[in-house]
């Protein structure tokens, strides 16, 4: 499926994304939704060894609902975050459907842990739509739908202009990932 999107990219089709990303991601980015100044700290304050407070702190700048998880699952979860390495996602089949059933929160986890993933977004996914490459919507963790959706916005990276790339203290996924989402509200 996603071999089929990205196989038939329109480079061209992008530049209107590519020539607004700037804007596009200080719209989502500095929104009082996404509270960037908590979002930046979090970056340096989840770190090895991983806790569960770092994912309360992760859960609550994402505005999610507080965990019901056994002890199990959490340790899973926690685990997972040292094995998983970008841009593996297949390791995330082998977690159980609890550890799998919120695939923003998932996402979550492993974007602060990595600095690499994207963070799960439907507006993101409508961004990437608006760009030709059609994600279907999900609300498990699946790795192939995830590993598409952190694809399509690395390829988005590899084909950006060198104008894309504003200094910031953000990774560049969620640079682009941000920028998507703004672009996927438009729609």
């Amino acid at each position: 499926m996603q071999h089929v999107a990205l196989s038939t990219f329109d480079k061209e089709a992008c530049m209107p994304f590519f020539d607004r990303l700037t804007e596009l991601f200080h719209e989502h980015h500095h929104s009082e939704d996404q509270d960037n100044l908590a979002y930046e700290e979090l970056l340096y304050r989840v770190h090895r060894p991983y806790t569960p407070e770092m994912l309360d702190n992760i859960d609550q700048w994402m505005g999610l609902e507080e965990r019901k998880w056994r002890e199990e699952t959490q340790r899973e979860v926690l685990l997972s975050l040292y094995a998983i390495k970008y841009p593996d996602t297949l390791l995330i089949e082998s977690l159980t459907d609890k550890a799998r059933s919120d695939i923003r929160r998932l996402s979550a986890y492993l974007h602060f842990a990595h600095h690499t993933y994207s963070i799960w977004d439907e507006d993101t996914v409508k961004g990437l739509s608006r760009l030709g490459i059609i994600i279907p919507s999900v609300k498990h963790a699946d790795p192939f739908v995830y590993g598409a959706y952190i694809s399509s916005i690395e390829l988005l990276k590899d084909v950006a202009p060198f104008t894309c790339f504003l200094e910031h203290d953000v990774p560049r996924q969620r640079l682009f990932q941000s920028a998507l989402a703004a672009f996927g509200r438009e729609a």
